[in-house]
């Protein structure tokens, strides 16, 4: 028996710790002792099965038999064989032939899905980028480096964060500094690389860093505009294994994409180059910042995205620049326009409105643990990622080039990365540190940011500007008058979902079952309201009327999900997901589950 990697599974150890990763299905792994220990033998080479238990027994000594080692390595590495982390055969044929390439083709390609939660044989209780998050907290370890390859650029965007003077007086960093930071990158145990600029296809030496990225074992992202591609580059791109390409479509209309990046004719090349690489099988992901010009338009650029089968995805907020001047944020949305912007994504964004209406609240996930929620960090900045320009600069993030960290002309990265004074200053930056926050009904829709803060405020990164605390508000309102508008279809819903699956009339138990959802919305918006009051004097009683309510709720869905019975084994491995969200932990999560369960019936009559 043969086991190799997939060619689009990564490996890292990040101390003892053994990490695992899959461009493609966008899953990953950590393992510990044992895990970790079977994952250091496992590399790109078809390699048998006993040479890798024999070297294991080395390890052991003594203290397990080779057979239980072959079992259970077996087990270990045909459970990652399911989930398409590694490929497992008799022969190399078996293995290339099962070691899938990426391809729009695909019944669901990782340009469509937002949802990456995989099912395991154990329940897990939170995601393996908050776990990493953590632990790289406690040891920074330098995960992904964004590479600013050159500071020129063929736009002059009217919202960038990177100041014109800055792409005017450009320049490009030379193929020999940018390999050698790669090597350095690489030894310090680095996976996923970030090719940009300024413009990154204006570098001379762009496919042949790429090249390089792919010798080193990198994961590969770039970002691009696109306007510059040639299509020699193509193929080189495609072999490269890229992880995705993102580029910048601001509309759908030629004349105000040109009008954002004041350049005459750039929508045309950008849209064309999209094409080609999507008829190039290349992941692409289609980024849209949304500013006054173009909010009316988002929909448009969405729905174009879903006709290639890619992503698009947005962001309202814009950062102002780097060098702390704000005038670029006149082009930022006022309130009443960030609204209308935010109705449009629930009604035509399915990805965003699945993800919103099916995860719950932050606020409920850390109730239990508001102490720990405390002392988490608030991203990855400086703690598992940071990034290089041109002139050697290093920065905790790309937003944040007023925070220099050290020069890769002056001193290594690694000394950069374990000793810089301002690296350890933003590590020790909790979400403790803005107690206003912890506390905020809005805080599970909001996403504060330090670079924001700190370019919008003169320099201070802990001060918040008020517009994103109001954005977050309205974003809590537009998603609760989302809900509140589907209530009563919600009932309908879930009424004909019980007759479905007891085979039974709408009356009896299933309008019963409906009433208890109309109370459980009911309860909802009273409790919503007593959170609102300035006084919040009912809200503890609105709260235990809400859960019990809940509770009931939960009992009877989970009833329902134990009698339906699956002839389709892709719909019984759905149910089994579905039954790993138990208990559900609000209103939003329950009409996810109601819609999931009649997609589900519905699949099964046809």
């Amino acid at each position: 028996m043969l086991v190799r990697q997939t060619k689009n599974t990564f490996i890292r150890f990040i101390g003892e710790m053994g990490y695992i990763t899959n461009q493609m299905t966008r899953h990953d792994r950590t393992y510990n002792e044992t895990g970790a220990d079977f994952l250091r033998e496992i590399n790109r080479f078809p390699q048998d099965v006993d040479d890798i238990v024999a070297r294991l027994r080395k390890v052991y000594n003594d203290s397990v038999s080779t057979e239980e080692l072959r079992a259970d390595f077996i087990e270990f590495i045909k459970d990652l064989d399911e989930h398409l982390f590694l490929v497992v055969g008799e022969t190399r044929e078996e293995l290339d032939e099962k070691d899938l390439d990426f391809s729009y083709s695909l019944e669901n390609p990782k340009t469509l899905v937002y949802d990456y939660t995989q099912e395991t044989k154990q329940k897990v209780d939170e995601c393996t980028q908050d776990f990493m998050l953590e632990a790289t907290q406690r040891e920074p370890h330098l995960n992904g480096l964004q590479f600013e390859l050159t500071s020129r650029c063929n736009e002059r965007c009217i919202h960038c964060y990177i100041p014109n003077p800055k792409k005017n007086a450009g320049g490009d960093m030379p193929v020999e500094k940018v390999k050698s930071l790669i090597d350095e990158f690489a030894e310090m145990g680095g996976l996923h690389v970030t090719l940009s600029g300024g413009e990154v296809l204006l570098h001379s030496d762009i496919i042949s860093i790429m090249q390089y990225c792919r010798e080193k074992d990198m994961q590969i992202s770039i970002l691009s505009n696109l306007i510059a591609l040639k299509d020699e580059q193509i193929p080189a791109i495609k072999e490269a294994n890229v992880s995705i390409v993102q580029t910048s479509l601001y509309s759908m209309d030629p004349d105000i994409h040109d009008l954002i990046t004041t350049v005459k004719g750039s929508q045309v090349k950008t849209k064309a180059a999209i094409e080609k690489l999507v008829a190039a099988d290349i992941p692409v992901q289609i980024s849209c910042p949304v500013m006054k010009a173009n909010y009316q338009g988002y929909a448009d650029v969405l729905k174009y995205a879903q006709s290639l089968r890619c992503k698009a995805q947005t962001d309202y907020i814009m950062m102002a620049q780097s060098d702390l001047d704000t005038s670029n944020l006149a082009n930022r949305l006022s309130l009443d326009e960030t609204e209308v912007l935010l109705k449009d994504i629930m009604q035509w964004d399915k990805d965003y409105k699945e993800d919103t209406l099916r995860h719950p609240p932050l606020s409920e996930e850390i109730a239990f643990d508001i102490e720990r929620f405390a002392k988490q960090p608030l991203c990855g900045a400086g703690i598992n990622d940071c990034c290089i320009t041109e002139n050697g600069d290093v920065y905790p993030c790309a937003g944040w080039q007023g925070m220099v960290c050290g020069n890769v002309y002056k001193q290594s990265l690694k000394d950069i990365w374990e000793n810089s004074l301002q690296m350890k200053q933003i590590r020790a930056i909790t979400q403790g540190d803005f107690p206003k926050c912890l506390k905020c009904n809005a805080r599970d829709y909001c996403a504060m940011c330090l670079v924001r803060n700190y370019n919008e405020s003169g320099g201070d990164m802990f001060k918040i500007n008020k517009h994103f605390c109001d954005v977050a508000f309205i974003n809590k309102k537009v998603v609760e008058e989302y809900a509140a508008s589907n209530a009563e279809n919600y009932a309908m819903h879930y009424e004909w979902l019980i007759c479905d699956i007891y085979h039974c009339g709408r009356y009896g138990v299933a309008a019963a079952d409906a009433d208890i959802y109309r109370r459980l919305v009911s309860c909802y918006f009273k409790l919503v309201q007593a959170q609102n009051d300035i006084h919040r004097n009912r809200e503890h009683e609105c709260q235990k009327e809400y859960n019990e309510i809940l509770e009931e709720m939960n009992l009877h869905l989970k009833y329902s999900i134990d009698s339906i019975i699956c002839g389709k084994q892709e719909n019984y491995d759905k149910l089994k997901i579905l039954k790993q969200d138990f208990p559900l932990p609000n209103i939003i999560a329950i009409n996810y589950m109601i819609d999931s369960l009649r997609q589900i019936l519905k699949d099964e009559k046809q």
